[in-house]
């Protein structure tokens, strides 16, 4: 999910937070292997997209150029809260 919302970074109208944060789900991604990489992954996903809600608010523009794009949003937002729901422990 967080590989499918990379792919739609073209639809996608970050500012500099969130492209910052792509970029750290960009270099963590593909070395995800281990529990620490992967909640790293989940934090930077977060932060990803809460900079991109709250650039939505700031600038009352949207965040994303394209269909493809606000579906993996939305997918990464609901599988976020998800997340918080139901925590993972080990």
């Amino acid at each position: 999910m967080a590989g499918r919302l990379l792919e739609q970074r073209d639809g996608l109208a970050p500012d500099e937070d969130a492209d910052y944060w792509f970029e750290e789900i960009e270099a963590v991604l593909p070395h995800c292997r281990t529990l620490l990489q992967m909640v790293s992954l989940h934090r930077n996903l977060d932060a990803a997209v809460r900079a991109l809600a709250k650039q939505e608010q700031q600038t009352a523009r949207p965040a994303v150029l394209t269909g493809e794009a606000r579906l993996a949003l939305t997918v990464a937002a609901d599988f976020l809260k998800a997340a918080k729901a139901a925590p993972i422990t080990t």
